[in-house]
């Protein structure tokens, strides 16, 4: 109770408004988390990294090369534990609250991305919109194949950064990268298939200004990126991650597109 008094004080002093949260929405092996981090280095969307911690970071270097860092909420993660169905276990002050809790500095002037998968829920989407209806969301889309095979050959349901535990049906304590219990890829793959579709019907489906495109450097110097060294490093992992082979200098498959949905203050869609 306390807990929840001070953070509405906290929120009136800082005139922190709703809509400066930002929901975003893909299925894993999408490639999101990579597309997060290209789009914390654009000026133009003003994003708070206060979220990144040392132990928000994961990189693994398979078949596949893997970079998560940041947060991630949902079942089975450190916030969110009740976002797979967040009309039964928030009010909206409350949903505000949890979505906040993964920055350590809190203001009005940057956006705060939101990363959950079970945002793709049918049910989830609507809540959003109904709730916060002048609030952008950020959709990754990717061929649905292509995310379990990137998902299933690069990363663990309990033994890495992010936890994907609510993926699971069993127990796997000799799980290793690559090698799941057959019952755990399965419903990985059925939990996929729904979240895939009922993102993609929702967008296609939308009435407000959306638009879809790839991440160019046409795109990104459009919306402000940054090509400091940190910048030029998100992007080359960008490229190892989506290139049409092992060299660099190969043309990339732009296999992942982005789709903004109430963007057009940001976004010049001429």
């Amino acid at each position: 109770m306390m807990h929840h008094l001070f953070f509405i004080i906290a929120m009136t002093f800082s005139q922190f408004s709703p809509e400066q949260l930002v929901f975003f929405i893909g299925i894993p092996g999408s490639g999101w988390a990579k597309i997060d981090s290209l789009l914390r280095k654009c000026k133009k969307f003003n994003f708070s990294t206060s979220d990144y911690r040392e132990d928000r970071c994961m990189t693994v270097k398979t078949k596949y090369y893997v970079e998560h860092k940041g947060h991630f909420s949902g079942p089975g993660s450190e916030f969110g534990h009740g976002f797979d169905n967040i009309g039964a276990n928030y009010t909206k002050e409350t949903f505000i609250e949890e979505c906040l809790k993964p920055y350590s500095e809190v203001n009005n002037e940057q956006r705060y991305m939101v990363k959950c998968h079970f945002f793709c829920e049918k049910h989830n989407l609507k809540w959003l919109q109904d709730n916060f209806p002048n609030n952008m969301m950020i959709f990754v889309f990717r061929d649905k194949e292509l995310c379990d095979d990137r998902w299933l050959t690069s990363m663990t349901f309990a033994k890495h950064y992010p936890r994907y535990t609510a993926w699971q049906v069993v127990d796997d304590p000799d799980e290793e990268i690559g090698k799941h219990d057959i019952r755990n890829e399965e419903n990985f793959k059925h939990m996929n298939e729904g979240h895939n579709l009922s993102m993609r019907q929702f967008f296609r489906k939308s009435k407000v200004p959306n638009f879809i495109t790839c991440p160019t450097r046409h795109f990104l110097n459009k919306v402000g990126f940054e090509w400091d060294r940190e910048g030029q490093s998100e992007y080359s992992a960008y490229m190892r991650n989506y290139c049409c082979g092992d060299v660099l200098t190969l043309a990339p498959s732009w296999d992942t597109s982005i789709g903004f949905y109430n963007c057009q203050d940001i976004i010049d869609f001429s």
